[in-house]
């Protein structure tokens, strides 16, 4: 099953926009685009160009076929906790944003420490 309406509303929720805003920036109707968020039709061509042109994101990132063949836990996909995290991300101004880059290399360091630690042991 291909879940194209459910990663345009977590991209256009990633963006804080409302169907109203969303469409009117990619070149469709609210109702239409109300239509693809409840899967009761896909977008067309164009309108994934225009998502792609308007919010620089991958196209294969909006088209995930939901089937154990291809999924991989290195999927490109965001949960919605990453989502909110990037929303908060972007909350924060340049100065915060910075801090929260270094905890995170903070982080990423003190797990490969604790990761070759119990490896030793």
């Amino acid at each position: 099953m291909i879940n194209i309406g459910s990663n345009i509303r977590r991209l256009r929720k990633l963006n804080n926009m409302n169907q109203v805003e969303f469409s009117s920036r990619i070149g469709i109707s609210q109702g239409n685009l109300s239509e693809i968020e409840q899967g009761n039709c896909n977008p067309s061509f164009d309108t994934l160009l225009a998502i792609k042109k308007e919010f620089n994101c991958n196209i294969d990132d909006l088209i995930i076929i939901e089937n154990d063949i291809f999924k991989s836990n290195n999927s490109s996909v965001l949960t919605e906790g990453e989502l909110g995290m990037i929303s908060n991300y972007r909350l924060l101004d340049a100065c915060d944003q910075k801090e929260i880059d270094e905890i995170i290399k903070i982080k990423i360091s003190l797990n490969k420490a604790r990761i070759k630690s119990d490896i030793k042991s």
